[in-house]
Order: structure tokens, then C-alpha cells, then sequence
């Protein structure tokens, strides 16, 4: 099973990009609260990038502003290269499910 599932609120505002083919996507930057407190009590919190593909990039792109907080599932994908004669992996985040859970107070809807 290749599963992810987080809730956060949006730290950089997506922008929404199209690939050679058409095909619309975003990255957005999510700030993830952790579950536990340091060794001072303090929650830390980890940037995630997420990439967002087709009709929901474009949702995202059109309704959220920084400090939203959304809920995401979706899949790790691993991606492989070769750079001299050494295998490297790099792993994305991608959203296959976002529900929109707030918005940042204070803000208009566009």
C-alpha cells in the first residue's frame, strides 16, 4: 500500500504551470504540525511540497490563500537517475484528494 496523509496549512501560495502536453500542475508547500513536543516542549512543524495534478491544481490554485488549512491523501512516487555511474531515487508527495478544511482568517474569497 502507497499511502500518505496529511493536515497542514498552505506556507507558499501554489502556482499553477502546464507541462509540454497540456497537462496543468502545482506544487504547493504545506507546514505539517508533528505529533510531539521537543525536549523543550515545543511543537516543531515540517515543510512537505506536494505536487497537485490536472482539475484539482487548478481548484487549488483558484481558491487558497496562505495560512489555509486543507487535509491531503495521496501517493509517494519514486523517481530514479543515473549521474555518474551512481543511482540516485527522489521522492515526490502527489495528491490525489484534497478537502478544504479552512481558511485563513482574515482573508476574501477571490
Amino acid at each position: 500500500m502507497n499511502l500518505f496523509c496529511i493536515v497542514g496549512c498552505i506556507e507558499e501560495l501554489p502556482s499553477l504551470k502546464e507541462t509540454a502536453t497540456g497537462v496543468k500542475t502545482c506544487s504547493v508547500m504545506m507546514k505539517v504540525d508533528r505529533p510531539f513536543a521537543n525536549s523543550e516542549g515545543i511543537y516543531e512543524q515540517d515543510l512537505i511540497q506536494v505536487e497537485v495534478w490536472r482539475g484539482l491544481a487548478e481548484t487549488l490554485c483558484a481558491r487558497t490563500h496562505v495560512g489555509d488549512c486543507l487535509a491531503i491523501k495521496g501517493r509517494i512516487a519514486s523517481r530514479r537517475y543515473d549521474k555518474e555511474d551512481k543511482t540516485y531515487y527522489n521522492y515526490a508527495f502527489v495528491a490525489e484528494k484534497i478537502d478544504f478544511l479552512s481558511k485563513k482568517l482574515g482573508t476574501n474569497e477571490r
